[in-house]
């Protein structure tokens, strides 16, 4: 299940510039006739402070500085930056009074929340400090990194050529399964869809969902054992040791959502949900049983699902839910039957471009997507009256078939 699709980096970017220049032009406005001059602080070279970071899991992160090296006047500004995952999003935290301490404020004890606005364990932040002085100058610090860590276990790690496993109380030989796994599902999807090579993509696997659940989201709903951050290249999930049917089911679901996004990293949009949803099912190995029959009573019911209304989101009810990820899955199964691997891999190729779902759908497969909804319910169709009567059904072709 993917818990977190890539968020709106560059609309952070733009605020933060709009920020800025809202300041900028502020000071201009407030400046006495004849002597508007407004300069932007460029940031000096970095300077060597001693630095200390504290894990606090889950809360948050505890930064700490002492700023005595850049001879800042007392009060002088101070701002934490900091990056997630190599993420172009610059977080930015003001130092209150309440966090400065020392001569003339120069140590600094902050805390960062990481739960409320929730990080996921696992992933390495990048940080520094920028002070403003005297003179408009800006004065930072050296980039520094942590890595925000469950450090409630013993963590071991195994890697392959594109995944690094992370888990704790598994036996070797069943960590080596995961890790298999996880590789070849990359490697298939490659070959298959003739994609580029992915970056490396992070296991962090938990051998009980009550170990997994103090690393959650908060408000998450229980039911879920494992969620992908296909953005953060990172992967969470529930595995008991040696349950290597469950192995099959999840590794190649999360690995699907992670090398879809990176084939189909774009600027502008995501592709729809029920394309990403529906590839990780039908790669996955088990755990789709009854997904047909699901769909085509839901057909026969007039309660199915259009595609287009599962582009960004699928319901939260649980059956609801259940409903989307089967409706996905048939459309994978469509698409697959009528124009084989070549079809998907122009519409993954076709999403990566950013143009609009309904121009990515005509490039790759020649239909609007109410096109393809109306020839895939066909097809549903088809199915449901097979399922009623099987004999004389078997005689008849699938509609629209390649």
């Amino acid at each position: 299940m993917s818990q977190a699709r890539a968020t709106g980096t560059r609309v952070a970017l733009l605020f933060r510039c709009v920020w800025r220049l809202t300041i900028a032009l502020t000071l201009l406005t407030i400046s006495e006739p004849g002597t508007a001059r407004v300069s932007t602080p460029e940031p000096s070279s970095a300077f060597e402070v001693r630095t200390e970071t504290t894990i606090d899991f889950p809360g948050g992160i505890g930064f700490s500085v002492d700023l005595s090296a850049m001879s800042p006047d007392e009060g002088s500004p101070v701002e934490l930056h900091y990056t997630i995952a190599g993420n172009e999003t610059d977080h930015l935290v003001f130092v209150p009074s309440a966090a400065r301490s020392g001569a003339a404020g120069l140590v600094i004890d902050l805390p960062v929340d990481l739960q409320s606005v929730f990080v996921p364990s696992g992933v390495t932040l990048e940080y520094h400090w920028e002070v403003a002085l005297t003179a408009g100058e800006l004065a930072t610090t050296k980039p520094e990194a942590v890595t925000w860590l469950d450090t409630r276990w013993n963590w071991e790690t195994v890697r392959s050529a594109q995944v690094v496993l992370h888990s704790y109380d598994l036996s070797p030989d069943f960590a080596r399964t995961i890790l298999e796994s996880a590789q070849s599902t990359v490697t298939d999807l490659e070959d298959r869809y003739s994609l580029e090579r992915s970056e490396p993509i992070v296991l962090w696997i938990y051998p009980s969902i009550e170990d997994y659940r103090g690393a959650q989201q908060p408000n998450s709903r229980e039911s879920i054992a494992g969620a992908s951050y296909p953005g953060l290249f990172l992967v969470a999930a529930v595995l008991s040791n040696g349950d290597t049917r469950e192995v099959g089911r999840v590794i190649p679901h999360e690995i699907s959502h992670q090398v879809l996004y990176q084939a189909t990293r774009n600027p502008f949009t995501l592709p729809p949900l029920w394309f990403d949803e529906g590839l990780a099912t039908h790669y996955q190995i088990g755990g789709t049983d009854g997904y047909l029959q699901m769909v085509t009573a839901a057909h026969r019911e007039d309660r199915l699902f259009d595609l287009d209304s599962l582009d960004t989101t699928f319901p939260f009810l649980p059956s609801q839910a259940t409903l989307a990820y089967a409706t996905s899955w048939s459309a994978i199964e469509y698409i697959q039957e009528r124009y084989g691997d070549e079809g998907i891999e122009r519409l993954i190729a076709a999403f990566a471009t950013g143009d609009s779902f309904d121009s990515a759908m005509e490039n790759a497969l020649g239909m609007s997507i109410i096109e393809m909804n109306d020839t895939w319910r066909a097809w549903i169709e088809f199915h449901a009256k097979l399922s009623i009567h099987p004999v004389a059904a078997t005689t008849r072709h699938l509609p629209l078939a390649a």
